[in-house]
């Protein structure tokens, strides 16, 4: 198994050197593709000298992340956010799922620090795993032509996980593995209602019939600024 780990970064510099340097140094690791969506920072430069591949792309996760799976060179795809840190056993937890004739999937999520809206997100995402709903923030990985024969992720600026997730659960079986995936809880620090109304908005708005352009511009709206990777 030589696995790929695609991160979409933008405006990342506190965080992605970090990241690279955990990342890169896993077990089982075979390449890091950052897709870098146009950052004025340093985010590219310092995923460089880390000696990560890079893509660049315009921004929109879900474009980012179709560039970074075109750069990779894996036979497996981990997608995996730039403010979240994978298990150090998680090549092998991926391998395991994938003898066992998995086709990918994901991981459980833990928010230290996130307080009260962190453990409940904790819990929702068990409840939505049984009815195979998952999001990026989870890690999801796949085997790499599998991800191919679903058309990999649609070049959209949001909800790109959903519409992904929606494909890859009607290709075969999907695996939920132990992880955990540890991410920040950076998105809601001070605003957690708010966040949680926005997200619950979102997705409400989207089963309804909106485009992820539309909500990519109530999203700038509603956060005055872009989206954060």
């Amino acid at each position: 198994m030589r696995l790929s780990v695609v991160i979409p970064a933008l405006e990342e510099e506190a965080v992605i050197g970090g990241l690279l340097d955990y990342v890169s140094g896993l077990d089982g690791v075979h390449e890091v593709v950052v897709a870098d969506g146009g950052s004025s920072d340093a985010t590219a430069g310092i995923s460089r000298a880390r000696g990560a591949a890079l893509a660049l792309s315009e921004p929109g996760r879900g474009i980012q992340l179709r560039a970074g799976a075109e750069r990779a060179t894996g036979d497996v795809l981990l997608f995996l956010h730039a403010d979240t840190l994978p298990p150090p056993d998680v090549a092998d937890q991926i391998r395991g799922a994938l003898e066992a004739g998995y086709v990918g999937g994901n991981f459980r999520l833990k928010y230290p620090g996130g307080g009260a809206l962190g453990r409940w997100l904790e819990a929702l995402v068990l409840v939505y795993r049984r009815v195979g709903r998952y999001y990026g923030d989870s890690g999801i990985f796949v085997r790499r032509d599998v991800y191919e024969s679903i058309g990999g992720f649609p070049a959209v600026p949001v909800m790109e996980d959903v519409i992904f997730v929606h494909r890859l659960e009607r290709a075969g079986k999907t695996a939920f593995l132990p992880g955990p995936m540890t991410s920040s809880p950076r998105r809601w620090t001070g605003r957690p209602l708010r966040t949680l109304f926005l997200w619950a908005a979102m997705q409400l708005a989207y089963e309804a019939g909106a485009s992820p352009w539309r909500l990519a511009r109530f999203y700038r709206l509603a956060t005055g600024g872009t989206r954060e990777e």
